[in-house]
């Protein structure tokens, strides 16, 4: 949290604070500073051209929290999440409050591609099992006798190494930020103009859920066989979700369609709704050595699972899984499944087939 004592060395905000006292400089809740007061503070250091990065910061599925928990619960995480960067940034800059669940911070040390990345791993660290959780994210928060996994999304960009003003400077820091959630949320992009100065972010809103059920179905009706229906939706969903891979099991646990896996009854991980999602791979782990191994051997990180049922029937199972980052799904990433485990299980029983 942040005193008086912390804007010492910050001539712009301890005017504010002998005019207007240290209230009209914070935002009520989070004691981040409020978002007109940072603007105006880069555009200062762009017009000193003073060499900074800004970092943009979203918290994943925030909404989410509110939906399950209460609103005042989801305050309380707002309030946590930014004592936790605030801590986190200490000396290194400063931390505002962007909107509802974002955050912003300027940072003037870390002026280099390498040095940011060092931090930001800081603030996530714990990404694959028996490690720390961040100081920031991929961590439990507990409000009152409520555990919530927390992570977070985040953009950045350099000036004056990415952009010389004010406008490009926070464009480029939202393409960053987008393409970390079209990667999944729960990670952090640096801008690297090679490989992000085409981003349209106009272009990175998802697909409508009924042009891609329509699609999926579309995959179904073709004239071909079951195991070619279903290795076609698999890659159409891999492409879609951006995931490392979709695997299939049946219902005993081994595998089709890849190497000699069997991850044993997958059922215990499955709930009412006939799947279930894990953002965070250690909910799972350690209660099976057969999909412990299925786990470090292609390096989870995080997984959807779904029973395929038809008319009460149990043929087997599918996994949405990634590899490249510990992914938060989403509300729109089950009504998928759910779709495609009702596809499939439909297809095997009209075509009186099995999947081998």
């Amino acid at each position: 949290m942040y005193t008086k004592d912390s804007f010492e060395n910050y001539p712009i905000f301890k005017n504010i604070i002998k005019k207007y006292g240290k209230v009209n400089l914070l935002d009520p809740l989070t004691k981040t500073i409020l978002r007109g007061h940072m603007m105006t503070y880069v555009d200062d250091l762009i017009r000193e051209k003073k060499p900074f990065s800004l970092i943009i910061i979203d918290i994943d599925n925030f909404k989410q929290i509110n939906d399950n928990y209460g609103h005042q619960v989801g305050d309380e995480i707002l309030k946590l999440t930014a004592d936790n960067i605030i801590e986190a940034v200490g000396d290194c800059g400063l931390v505002g409050r962007y909107g509802g669940d974002e955050f912003i911070i300027v940072d003037l040390v870390h002026n280099d591609y390498d040095s940011m990345h060092l931090f930001l791993e800081t603030i996530y660290m714990g990404v694959t099992r028996n490690l720390p959780c961040g100081t920031v994210f991929r961590r439990d928060l507990a409000v009152g006798s409520v555990k919530i996994f927390v992570s977070g999304t985040i953009g950045v960009a350099n000036f004056p190494n990415d952009a010389d003003n004010y406008d490009d400077l926070f464009n480029k820091a939202d393409k960053a930020l987008y393409r970390g959630k079209m990667k999944g949320r729960n990670c952090f992009i640096i801008y690297v103009h090679e490989k992000h100065k085409d981003i349209d972010i106009s272009k990175l809103i998802k697909e409508p859920i009924q042009n891609t059920l329509f699609n999926l179905s579309a995959l179904f009706d073709k004239d071909c066989s079951i195991n070619e229906k279903i290795i076609s939706v698999i890659d159409y969903i891999k492409k879609l979700l951006k995931i490392t891979a979709v695997y299939l099991f049946d219902e005993n646990g081994s595998c089709f369609f890849g190497d000699d896996y069997n991850v044993g009854d997958l059922s215990a991980f499955i709930d009412e709704n006939d799947m279930a999602a894990y953002n965070n791979i250690n909910e799972i782990y350690g209660n099976d050595k057969r999909i412990d191994k299925f786990i470090d051997d292609y390096n989870l990180f995080s997984v959807l699972i779904g029973r395929i049922m038809f008319k009460g029937k149990c043929y087997g199972y599918i996994i949405f899984s990634d590899s490249a980052v510990q992914r938060i799904w989403q509300n729109e990433d089950m009504a998928l499944m759910y779709f495609t485990i009702k596809l499939i299980g439909s297809e095997i029983v009209f075509n009186k087939l099995g999947l081998k």
